[in-house]
Order: structure tokens, then sequence, then C-alpha cells
């Protein structure tokens, strides 16, 4: 509804200026002798838009609900006039059109500041303070780990694997990260040990000899030869992507790093999907020197601002026909050659037919992060706000504002299931994995692990 209003206004703002329209819509109000039908048919659509704009207990939190009330309220009193007092009505359009100028400019800039204030801002509810790592009866959490953004399930399925996130830019500066392991059975966080092994896969000439990462998405799938390989997309100290074996010890898992491929400046990662034969499929986001004011006018607009990219023969090829705004997390279903691409910014996730090479199913999901394919379905995370309703977020361990969890037909993309939480112990998800009866979440932004029962 936010989108909608923003293109609502703007049109408004828009066509106010246009004094021949608005002399027609005069003249037919001033040649009327009475306008009870459109009176009331004003009235009638007033109140749906209260109903609608309070049809929820916390409506009084969320900006589109206001509004819509504060329209709705609007249509009944215009309605009311309509019908009672059409020849005042005549009187002060007669006076409109002789200043039309001098009442039209101020409303239209007035409409421009309400349709970027509308889809600037949507939760101005309370935050819950939620410093304290403690679950609630919503949300269960697990303590101690730094940003755990991306989540994969180990191939014994007693452990998940996940990157800590560092950061990116634009909205702040890139910072190493880590990896981290939850032994589900303990709930006991393990950092597992990395070894640096000679460069086999990825680009020969790509080599490392620290242990310095700034992990964002990842993956991991068995290999044509039967090894499980772990892709990493990483931005510090550069931008890379990452490749481990991993293999299984006594207690957990061990990383072992097999090779890297160098990322050319013309692009920036967020989401890595790995191919048996050692290629992938990665998500260039927008331009790596991208603006914080231009990433919030891309957003707000929804335009294109990045794609889809494949390596493989040591190079990188741009997919056609992937282009969206703010392409994010991607999963691969390598045995129907479809990968499902997240729009973060432009509120999507698309099915892509890696085959014809063309988008065939999209479903609106707000601010939709890294998707994660569950048998038959798809699990995907959504941001119920705006960016500035972010606020002091940045400056707390975990932030507890709106979010849902989707689980979709991974083969039309219907929604099957949406969880939504809000002023909870977690917030900020990026990625839902489901284990038994319990759905996992990690976060960009958080100190802590979350999940629930989903069963």
């Amino acid at each position: 509804m936010n989108y909608f209003y923003f293109f609502f206004f703007l049109f408004l703002s828009i066509i106010i200026l246009f004094k021949p329209f608005t002399r027609i819509l005069s003249n037919w109000v001033i040649n009327s002798q009475q306008l009870t039908l459109t009176g009331v048919l004003v009235s009638l659509l007033g109140i749906f838009c209260i109903y609608i704009g309070i049809n929820n207990p916390f409506w009084y939190e969320r900006v589109w609900m206001i509004v819509t009330l504060v329209l709705g309220v609007i249509f009944v009193t215009r309605g009311i006039f309509i019908i009672f007092f059409l020849d005042k009505i005549k009187q002060l359009m007669s006076s409109y059109m002789k200043h039309y100028y001098k009442f039209s400019i101020p409303i239209s800039i007035a409409m421009v500041v309400i349709a970027f204030m509308v889809v600037s801002s949507d939760y101005i509810g309370p935050q819950k303070d939620i410093s304290s790592c403690e679950s609630d009866i919503d949300i269960s959490v697990i303590c101690g780990f730094n940003n755990p953004e991306d989540i994969v399930i180990t191939p014994d399925k007693e452990f998940l694997l996940m990157s800590e996130f560092g950061g990116i830019s634009p909205y702040e500066e890139q910072k190493p990260g880590f990896f981290a392991l939850l032994e589900l059975s303990s709930g006991k966080r393990i950092i597992p040990n990395i070894s640096i092994e000679n460069s086999s896969w990825g680009d020969p000439s790509c080599i490392r000899s620290d242990y310095e990462f700034g992990p964002h998405g990842i993956d991991l799938i068995e290999r044509s030869d039967g090894k499980f390989q772990l892709g990493v997309v990483s931005h510090f100290p550069n931008e890379t992507i990452e490749m481990f074996e991993i293999q299984k010890n006594k207690e957990s898992w061990d990383m072992i790093w097999r090779g890297c491929v160098n990322v050319p400046y013309e692009y920036y990662f967020n989401d890595i999907s790995l191919k048996k034969d050692g290629g992938f499929y990665a998500t260039h986001m927008y331009r790596r020197d991208i603006t914080l004011n231009e990433w919030l006018l891309t957003s707000m607009l929804k335009s294109n601002s990045g794609y889809l990219i494949e390596w493989n023969d040591n190079k990188f090829v741009k997919i056609e026909g992937t282009e969206g705004s703010g392409p994010n997390g991607i999963a691969l279903d390598d045995d129907s050659n479809l990968i499902f691409i997240n729009y973060n910014q432009g509120d999507l996730i698309t099915t892509f037919d890696l085959s014809s090479n063309k988008k065939i199913h999209s479903q609106f999901v707000q601010s939709p992060d890294n998707p994660y394919i569950d048998g038959n379905y798809l699990w995907v995370t959504s941001l119920d706000f705006q960016p500035n309703d972010f606020g002091e977020c940045e400056f707390k361990k975990s932030c507890s504002l709106p979010f849902s969890i989707y689980k979709l037909d991974k083969h039309t993309l219907d929604v099957i299931d949406k969880y939504s939480f809000s002023k909870t112990v977690f917030g900020l998800p990026t990625v839902a994995v489901p284990v038994g009866d319990n759905l996992y979440m990690g976060s960009f932004h958080s100190d802590r692990l979350g999940y629930f029962k989903i069963n």
C-alpha cells in the first residue's frame, strides 16, 4: 500500500497542475443542479477507507493505515458537503479557478511531500527493548552469534553453518566477519576450524594466505566428485568468492580453503548458488560506489540496479532477462534448471528459467532476502517496514522491527503460510531454514539466532 500511495499522490501532484482538466471538473460541478448520488458514493468510499484504515488493532502504528483513515474522513466530509452544501462548493470552485496556480502549486508540492513520506516510512510504532537476549512466547533465541546473515544445513543434518556478516556499502563500512556452527542437539555455538590448502577450485590466479573474511551469502552443495563445497561471497579484505571444502570431524565440521575468484570492480555481489561442476551463479546488487541517497531512490522507484551473473570457464557472464531492483538472495533448483531470485528493493521474488532465459513466476514479498528450498516449498523472509524506519537499529545489537516469514509453493510461488511478528525478541531476518518442527532464522544485524515452531 505504501507504494500505491506513493504513485497515487505523485499522480495527483502532476494532474492538479493541468488547468484544462480541472476546468472540466469545475464546470461539471458548477453547472450541476444537484450531486446527491455523487455525494453518497464519495461518502461510501470514505466509509470503506475508514474501515480499512482501522481494521487492525495496531492501525496507528502504520503510516499507510493512518493515511487511509485520513482519506476516509476527507471523503466522508466531502460527500456530506456535496449533498448538503453544493452552493458553497460552487463558490469555492469559482474562487479556486480564478486563483488557480496560487492554490495548485502549493497543493502539488504538498502531494509530493506526502508521497515521499509514505514511501520512506511505514512502521511508526514503538520498538521493544531486546538488548537482553531472552526468549518470549513467540520466538526462542540462541545467544552469542554475530550477524548470522545466511545459513545452510550440514550434510549430516546435525549442524547449521552460517556466515557472520561484516557489512556492505552504502549502509556501513565493510568489516571482517567470520563463520559459526550451531549444534542443533545442544544449541552450542562452535567456531569451525579453517585450514588453507592449495588453490584448486575457482580461479588459479586467486590466492590467499590469511584468515580474514567478510562473508555474506553462502551456498553448500555436494559436487559431482562427491565432495562438499561451500561457496562464500566475501567483501573483506577484497571482493572475492571464496571456496571451501567442508569435512566432518569428531565433534563438528572443518572448513578447508580450496580456492577463490576475484570479483571485477563492475560487480558487487550479494549471494551465490553453486553448480555441481564447480561453476556458480551470483547476484550483482548495484554499483559498488552507490551512495545511500541513490540506494534510497532506487528503493522508492523500484528501478533496475543489478542482475544475475554466471561464472564458468573462469569468466563472468551476465544472464540476460534477470535485471531488477536490488537482486539479493538466490537459490538454484538444479533438477529443473530454475533459479529463484529475490529482488530486495523491488519487493519481488521471481522464478527464472535458465533454459529459456525468462521469468516464469513472480510473487510480491516486501524486501525479500535469502530464499531457502525445502522440498516442494520455498521459505522467504520479509522486512515489513520502510528504509526510514530503521532508525536507531544501527546502534543496537538487535532490533525488533516487524517482519514476516513466507512459505511458498516452489512450483507456483503461491503463498502457503505466512508468519508475521512485531515487537518480539528477534528482528531483521535474512534467512529462514526449517529443521524438523522448528524454523531457524538468521539476521544481518543481530547478536542471536531465532527459531519458532511451525507444526
